[in-house]
């Protein structure tokens, strides 16, 4: 039977609770709830476990939290990557320079006909 655990969230902001998740519960879970905590996007949550802390990266998302050896009570760190939001930022920047480039040709076709 899953246990059911209760983890401590550190984020810059403070602490925060979460008591939903069980060890049967799996990565994708974790920042799911983690996500909808500390408003970042899933693929944003860099999380940090142990002492000192190292970052839990690597993972697959179908992990469980008892292949991690998550216990109930322990402290999990939160960050955002930063890297992700790059990421997301770039795509926002092309879609945008797309949508100009689409309007620009279209602009262009219709002023030449």
């Amino acid at each position: 039977m899953a246990e059911s655990l209760v983890l401590r969230i550190k984020t810059k902001h403070g602490v925060e609770m979460i008591n939903s998740l069980t060890s049967a519960s799996t990565v994708a879970e974790l920042r799911s709830e983690v996500s909808a905590l500390t408003n970042l996007s899933v693929e944003s949550v860099k999380l940090l476990c142990g002492f000192p802390p190292k970052p839990l990266i690597g993972l697959d998302s179908t992990t469980t939290l008892a292949e991690l050896q998550l216990k109930s009570g322990e402290t999990l760190i939160v960050e955002e990557d930063m890297s992700a939001r790059r990421v997301q930022l770039e795509k926002n920047y092309q879609d945008e320079v797309s949508g100009v480039c689409v309007m620009y040709y279209n602009v262009h076709v219709i002023c030449s006909n």
